[in-house]
């Protein structure tokens, strides 16, 4: 379903009263601290054609579009132990036909203080409104319903204490609804976490830990359910150009099933690794990871994923990357396991100092039930203005 004009503008004032509040927020603190600030803006046009923008299975989907994007950011040091750091977002996509227009963007701001050489404490506080088929790997709600929009509001703290040079204790928690204006299929969820982690350097090469980690998440007018995980963690660097880290453990979890409501309860092996290799203009990276997740279907749900990504910069003008990435769970009421792939290929090359031409090609698919399949190709390109200063 797709959401009415009014609810966009709507949408937008929301976009632009946060953004503004953050703003607001980032330069009283500027002026009252005299502190040294980095203010930019930057400015994105695009056009964009595509066979089935938001993977229905209905006929005459293809489709264009035009989008305009603006981002600010703010980097402010308060004083010599605190910085502040705010990156906003707003975008409006007009489609040619059918689908209509929506209104995008997100707010970022983060404060971090370093009271001295052994504790940091930082804050964080996030609201956005995201296009489920822009983000479709991001969640596997998103095999689901990929016409909504789903709008996420993150508040986190962490404090990280280092006793000595090669030891760290990081305690942090937060707090997390997501919602689905317009959506029949996915329900608006509250979740909270909170967790502790300890790491230690064995020698300039390996770094290890252990985790413990709790998630309590409740459907609106649902039942809780909640994850607990406790892990082993190892950070490694091979040699000048390869890197990587894994965490394996096992978590513990209380589910609700909407369909046939009953509860599960039950103990899981989870775990993630990841493997980057760096060279000189290069970057390279494969990942995985398997556990539950924050959903809107039930609260919580486990999901497998796997993905990678390379970025090389061909020369002073020009980079090439590309990315895919892969996302699958067994839904509650659906014969089969939902499947989410989407994968890009992308150039961007410098016109000007500050003015960069960007064509790309992604190609997108989802399966929600065994025999239901919807993909499509998207070419986009666009123009940006960055780093120019208000």
């Amino acid at each position: 379903m797709f959401l009415s004009f009014p609810d966009h503008i709507e949408a937008a004032s929301r976009l632009i009263a946060v953004g503004f509040l953050a703003l607001l927020v980032a330069f009283s603190l500027a002026v009252k601290s005299e502190a040294r600030s980095a203010i930019t803006l930057e400015f994105d046009a695009n056009v964009l054609v595509s066979d089935n923008p938001f993977l229905t299975t209905e006929k005459e989907r293809a489709t264009g579009a035009v989008e305009l994007v603006a981002r600010p950011r703010a980097e402010l040091n308060l004083d010599p132990r605190t910085n502040l750091d705010f990156t906003g977002e707003v975008g409006v996509r007009q489609y040619s036909r059918r689908y209509g227009n929506f209104v995008t963007g997100r707010s970022d701001l983060q404060v971090r203080h370093r009271r001295n050489e052994h504790l940091t404490v930082t804050g964080r506080a996030i609201y956005a409104r995201d296009l489920i088929s822009d983000s479709l790997t991001d969640s596997i709600d998103f095999a689901v319903d990929t016409r909504s929009i789903r709008e996420s509001v993150d508040a986190r703290t962490s404090v990280a204490w280092s006793p000595n040079a090669i030891t760290t204790i990081v305690g942090d928690g937060g707090w997390r609804r997501l919602r689905y204006p317009g959506s029949t299929l996915l329900d608006t969820t509250k979740a909270f976490d909170f967790g502790i982690a300890a790491s230690r350097r064995l020698d300039e090469k390996l770094t290890v830990g252990v985790q413990a980690h709790r998630t309590m998440s409740n459907v609106l007018g649902g039942e809780d359910t909640s994850v607990t995980s406790l892990n082993a963690t190892a950070v490694r660097r091979f040699s000048a150009y390869w890197y990587g880290g894994t965490q394996l453990g096992i978590e513990w979890s209380k589910l609700y099933a909407p369909v046939s409501l009953a509860r599960e309860s039950r103990a899981r092996f989870n775990g993630a690794a990841h493997l980057c290799y760096e060279p000189a203009q290069t970057t390279a990276c494969i990942r995985t990871a398997i556990g539950s997740e924050v959903s809107g279907l039930g609260g919580l749900q486990r999901e497998f994923s796997v993905g990678a990504d390379i970025r090389h910069r061909m020369s002073e003008f020009g980079t090439v990357s590309a990315e895919a990435d892969y996302r699958r769970a067994r839904l509650p009421g659906y014969d089969a396991a939902a499947r989410v792939f989407a994968s890009s290929i992308r150039y961007e090359h410098r016109v000007r100092r500050n003015v960069y031409l960007t064509p790309s090609l992604a190609y997108l698919q989802r399966n929600r039930r065994a025999g239901e399949k919807a993909d499509a190709f998207i070419f986009q390109i666009g123009l940006s203005i960055r780093g120019a200063r208000p």
